[in-house]
Formats: structure tokens, sequence, C-alpha cells
């Protein structure tokens, strides 16, 4: 289903309590199935007597979630991680897509280069981002800011591009400036193209801070899921790969909320 789909049945729920009836039989049958996967798997695991250093059972998982420990701690070092390296891959996506539109002699000299980048392994540069920047948060933020620019990048350059010549003639007429035409016309129709980038970089920012914790971090969920594969603690790993779920799905609805707000025309009913 489509976030705009999505988002009618939302504004539908505060209109009365008998929507929420509807939305939750809609999610109903995935929620069900959901659980009799995870009971399933249970039973047979503890039927096969599947070692639990192989695949772990749900419960065991569960258990693991719910105990105290410092897996919150790591899972707010991804998450800061992420965050200020999607800041910062937005920064740079939007800032170069800006001057690719108006600088098409400089679009032809960097995208072949900016293509090039995304096809090196980033597990090569995570080593490499740890040594220049320290073990620290400058690393892990730069490598997600690296996995976060591109989506965006290619994302705003369409939005900036998608404006009607009509519109264009139309400012041109009215002698606005370049600057005005950008500000008023431009970025307004890049915004739905951009948080459709935002949306898929927000997961990409959050993989990008992981592999770079796995590269040599002493925090975050990149660094748990490496020690614990050492000794075996598999409950553990999917334990973080839960968390890293929860994160991107965190930072996706927030852009889902500031989407609704920012590019409020696209609202439908």
């Amino acid at each position: 289903m489509s976030n705009t789909a999505l988002r009618g049945e939302l504004r539908a729920v505060k209109r009365g309590p008998g929507r929420l009836i509807v939305l939750a039989r809609r999610y109903a049958a995935a929620l069900t199935l959901m659980l009799i996967i995870l009971i399933a798997l249970e039973a047979g695991l503890r039927a096969f007597q599947v070692p639990a250093y192989l695949v772990p059972p749900p419960s065991r998982v569960l258990a693991r979630l719910l105990a105290p420990g410092d897996l919150l701690a790591h899972a707010g070092a991804t998450a800061t991680a992420a965050s200020a390296g999607l800041f910062a891959g937005t920064l740079a996506g939007f800032g170069l897509a800006a001057a690719f539109v108006h600088l098409r002699l400089l679009e032809d000299a960097l995208y072949p280069w900016v293509l090039v980048s995304q096809a090196v392994p980033a597990a090569a540069l995570a080593p490499l981002l740890t040594i220049w920047l320290g073990d620290g948060l400058a690393p892990r933020a730069a490598m997600a800011a690296l996995f976060a620019f591109f989506p965006i990048l290619v994302a705003t350059t369409r939005g900036l591009r998608d404006v009607s010549p009509e519109h264009l003639a139309l400012m041109r007429a009215w002698g606005a400036s370049p600057w005005q035409t950008f500000r008023h016309l431009r970025l307004p129709a890049s915004l739905p193209a951009l948080f459709s980038g935002l949306k898929i970089a927000a997961a990409l920012a959050v993989v990008g801070a992981i592999v770079s914790e796995l590269a040599g971090s002493g925090r975050g969920l990149g660094f748990v899921v490496s020690v614990a594969a050492y000794h075996l603690r598999t409950d553990q790993i999917f334990a973080a790969v839960i968390i890293a779920a929860a994160i991107s799905l965190g930072l996706h609805g927030l852009l889902v909320l500031a989407e609704r707000f920012i590019v409020f025309w696209r609202r439908q009913g």
C-alpha cells in the first residue's frame, strides 16, 4: 500500500473510533501471520533440537531484547551515527543536485565519478575511514553519509528538473532572477522527490553506520554483532538486527510526518 493510502487511513482514524477498527482489521492478517510463523518456528526448533547457536528460538531473542544491558546504548550510538550521516548526506546530495541543475558542465564532469564511487565496495572503505577519522562518531557518520548521498542526489536532481517549460517561461516573463526561480519554483517542485529519496536514504544510512561499526568500532550495533558472532551468540545478533530495523522504521516514520507538514499541498481529502 502506498504512503498516500496509508496517510488517508490514518486521517480516517481521527474521524471516529469505528475507523480504528477498520484499520486494525486491515493489518490483523499480517500480524496474525507473523505470530503463526514465530510460534511454528519456536515449536519446530525445539522439536528438532536445533542448537541455539545456529538458530535461536524466538523466545530467546525476545528475552535478549527485554534483558537489561547495554544493547540500547549501542542502539543509540548507531541511531546517532545514522542520523548525522543522513543529515550530512542530504546536505551534500541536495547541494550537488542544485549545482547540477544550474551548471550542466559540472554535471557532465562529476556525475560519472559519482557513479564510479557507488561501485566501490563499502567494506573496503570502512577501514580506511576508521584509520583517517579515528574510532568515534566521525567515521560511522561519514559511512552513513556515503550510503545516503546517492539516492538523495538522484531524486533531488530529478525533482529540481521536474518543472514545466510554461512555468519557467512565466518566471522569466515576470523578471525573476535565477535564485527566485529556484526558491519559488524548482525547490517546491523538488520536495516530493526529495522526500522519496530521503526515505530510501534513511534505511541506507543505518546500514552504512553498521558497516562502519563492523569494520572496527567500540560502540554501536555493528560492534555488538561482531562480538556476538565471535562468541556464537546468535540471539544477540538477531536482537541487534531487529533493533536496527526499528531504527530504520523510526527514521522513515519521522520523514513521513515531516513530509506531511512540509509538502502540505500533496495532501488528499
